[in-house]
């Protein structure tokens, strides 16, 4: 399999100071002292399109690529696209997962399942949503896809905060595969890391049930990915998943 194939392009306008993550979906930061440009001084907010918790990124040092957003009216005029810490770029906007993912399925070099004739994103099952439904020759298909930007020494974890959401989508995924479904959950590593595994301290029911569902069928592909400062997505490599070690 190719490695370091982009996938997707997510531009930024400007690399920011962070300061603070005010509520769940805001963040303050500065601009940097060598920006000359009035409009763009001293401290303003942006936009932080993801609910996790993020303690181990948002730290004193970091910095934020943001992009102005085009809702003039808007309270923040910024979008966080991601942030810059530990010696790597890593993308926290998970807005993008989508366009990601649809990359993903319609490269034949990368994606587990064929050239697709139908996509559909945001497909009702019971009373919620999964990501997608797609329709090759051959299967139809339900896939979850979850952002991960915990890391544990070289571990890859997911999720970072207790999920309810996260739990009930492979429970139905169990389902579906159980009428006859193919089922996937795809798990965009956006972190250096070589080895996935679910993190069970904070969410044992997620864990319990992540190794259930690969027992009943459900297809499991952690995708380690990079989004470098030229504003790209690369997909790296698919990384193995740990043993369960509880």
């Amino acid at each position: 399999m190719k490695k370091n194939k982009i996938l997707y392009t997510i531009n930024y306008d400007k690399i920011v100071n962070f300061k603070e993550r005010v509520t769940r979906f805001t963040v303050r930061f500065e601009f940097k002292s060598n920006c000359k440009n009035e409009d763009y001084s001293g401290e303003e907010f942006a936009h932080l399109h993801d609910t996790g918790r993020l303690t181990e990124l948002l730290i004193d040092g970091a910095e934020l690529l943001i992009k102005k957003a085009n809702n003039e009216n808007r309270k923040t005029r910024w979008d966080v696209i991601a942030v810059k810490v530990h010696g790597e770029i890593i993308l926290i906007n998970t807005a993008f997962h989508r366009y990601i993912t649809e990359s993903i399925f319609n490269n034949a070099q990368i994606s587990p399942f064929g050239k697709p004739l139908y996509i559909k994103p945001e497909i009702k099952h019971n009373n919620s949503k999964l990501d997608f439904y797609l329709e090759t020759e051959k299967d139809k298909i339900y896939v979850e896809v979850k952002g991960c930007t915990l890391v544990n020494g070289k571990t890859a974890q997911f999720p970072g905060s207790p999920s309810a959401r996260a739990l009930k989508h492979l429970k139905e995924l169990i389902e579906l595969k159980k009428e006859g479904f193919r089922t996937a959950v795809f798990i965009l590593i956006f972190r250096k890391s070589e080895i996935f595994a679910p993190e069970h301290i904070i969410d044992r029911d997620f864990s319990e049930t992540f190794y259930e569902a690969i027992k009943n069928g459900v297809k499991i592909y952690p995708m380690l990915l990079e989004y470098k400062e030229d504003g790209k997505v690369y997909f790296v490599k698919n990384i193995e998943i740990a043993e369960k070690m509880f």
